[in-house]
């Protein structure tokens, strides 16, 4: 009976198992018609990307040409404006209604009285001159994909304001400039375009996904690693130059007698760097803040992208918590929070610039900039427990009270011998801060809190903020997008909502829109 059932069930099973392996055979066909489309598709890829590179090394053979150097662009130098500290206006005093005058019985009486001290005030809508900034681009793509042969590599790692990051270059890397010249540069080009170096290309490119690097971030970071496999030679310039422009970033080289540059093509036009105008485009000398004499090659690559100077996402940096800092302010709203050391350096070292042509929008980069998760998750719940509560006009209050006297006041010029802005972070890490680095922090903490929208306002010598409220608020005002934004000063001390600081109008005032 046994022997019966077992062979039933062994004659059952082998249709089965043939029915199993035709679908592996077929699955198996399928992968193998799929991974060979994949390297066909990367063998074109390859055989585009060598075409391209071998071109650009031709290009590069030409004379290069000499243009003239331009001056760095830097902050416009402004008298700082002190704080005012807001005083309650005091009523005028009445008389006693027996000690009102009586009219005369030859005066008749005004047909339409005069306005008393409690008077609602004729609001005017100002429409004041508005910088937009333009919205941050997508990372630029890299000129083709890339797929590095599977075969053994040198790592070289470095520590990127704590984060370990390593690239990878080829074991028997020789990259050696044989003389500065069109032609050795343009031969040294075609020997990083050699599929050996498609590691370093696609290691570099993980690295800036990996570590969520803004386009300054990953240029400052490609050349540290190439610093480091090279040294601070014209090779490591090189090699930087080449890993930017296969990421898909307008990169050009220039030379003197001794160095090689690197320029980079910006949207916003960087303070401090000098630079140098090809068809029409900026390109700064990112290499050395000096004033050289160069020739410069014009080679390009289609599709290439300037970098963008706007922090839409910070990097992920390792964390190293400063010590805690217990902020009050006078109205006893308290939070406390420890910093990220790393970001802090890391916005330490980031450049101002603005858009090109407006230097008041040199704000729009730190305003614009988020603030990390875990400041967030420790500054925020009891700020947020302590407006739950309110209304919105109640809410934006108690934050505006809270910067105005939370933070003690200090002039730039004086701390760091020159004007300097302060990301949202900064603000909460250093001891002091002045108008604009408050107006930035104010207008993160009203956007992240209560939701509503804001913008700068600049005013000849002082930053402030406006806030645009769902329901109606009393108070200075401007319109902006057929919205009334009402005036918010965080440098205007113990003032509320709708207040503008003495000195300040807002008919001259200059809106600057927030992303």
């Amino acid at each position: 009976m046994r022997k019966g059932i077992l062979l039933g069930i062994m004659l059952c099973a082998v249709p089965m198992m043939a029915q199993q392996s035709a679908f592996d055979k077929f699955k198996q066909k399928q992968t193998d018609q799929f991974d060979q489309f994949k390297a066909d598709k990367q063998a074109e890829f390859d055989a585009f990307r060598k075409r391209i590179n071998d071109e650009y090394a031709d290009f590069m053979r030409q004379k290069w040409e000499s243009f003239p150097v331009h001056q760095a662009e830097k902050p416009k130098e402004e008298k700082e404006i002190p704080p005012v500290v807001y005083e309650e206006p005091k009523p005028t005093p009445q008389p006693k209604e027996e000690e009102k005058p009586q009219p005369k019985e030859d005066i008749k009486p005004l047909d339409t009285p005069k306005p008393t001290i409690d008077a609602k005030p004729i609001e005017i809508a100002v429409k004041p001159k508005v910088v937009v900034v333009p919205t941050p681009p997508p990372a630029p793509e890299p000129i083709a994909p890339v797929q590095p042969k599977e075969e053994p590599y040198k790592k070289v790692s470095i520590s990127y304001f704590g984060n370990l990051v390593t690239i990878g270059f080829p074991q028997n890397d020789n990259l050696k400039l044989r003389a500065l010249s069109e032609n050795a540069i343009a031969d040294a080009w075609k020997q990083l375009s050699d599929s050996r170096y498609d590691i370093t290309i696609s290691t570099a490119l993980n690295a800036r996904k990996a570590n969520a690097l803004c386009d300054w971030a990953y240029m400052q970071m490609l050349r540290a690693v190439t610093e480091k496999q090279y040294g601070k030679t014209n090779e490591a310039v090189l090699a930087q130059a080449f890993l930017m422009t296969q990421s898909g970033y307008r990169i050009r080289l220039g030379m003197d007698k001794t160095n090689l540059y690197m320029l980079a093509a910006s949207l916003y036009d960087l303070f401090d760097y000098y630079y140098y105008i090809l068809d029409g485009v900026k390109f700064y000398n990112v290499t050395t803040p000096k004033v050289v004499e160069m020739q410069i090659t014009k080679a390009n690559y289609n599709k290439e992208k300037s970098i963008s100077l706007q922090l839409k996402q910070l990097p992920l940096l390792s964390k190293e918590p400063t010590p805690k800092r217990t902020l009050s302010s006078n109205k006893g709203v308290t939070a406390s929070v420890s910093l990220n050391k790393n970001m802090i350096d890391f916005f330490n070292e980031y450049p101002q610039s603005c858009v090109i042509g407006s230097p008041n929008s040199r704000w729009a980069a730190y305003v614009n900039t988020p603030i990390e998760k875990s400041v967030k998750d420790m500054l925020y719940p009891s700020l947020k427990k302590t407006i739950a509560d309110m209304n919105e006009k109640e809410a934006v209050g108690i934050l505006l009270n809270w910067v105005q006297t939370a933070f003690e006041y200090g002039y730039d010029n004086k701390i760091w011998g020159h004007d300097r802005a302060f990301f949202p972070q900064e603000t909460l890490y250093y001891p002091y801060s002045d108008c604009e680095d408050r107006a930035i922090l104010f207008s993160r903490l009203v956007r992240d809190l209560v939701g509503l929208d804001v913008v700068l306002l600049y005013y000849p010598g002082h930053l402030a903020a406006a806030v645009a409220f769902n329901n109606e608020v009393n108070g200075d005002w401007l319109r902006y997008n057929n919205r009334k934004y009402v005036v918010c000063d965080p440098t205007y001390i113990n003032a509320g909502v709708g207040k503008t600081m003495p000195g300040m109008n807002n008919q001259q005032a200059q809106i600057i829109a927030i992303k």
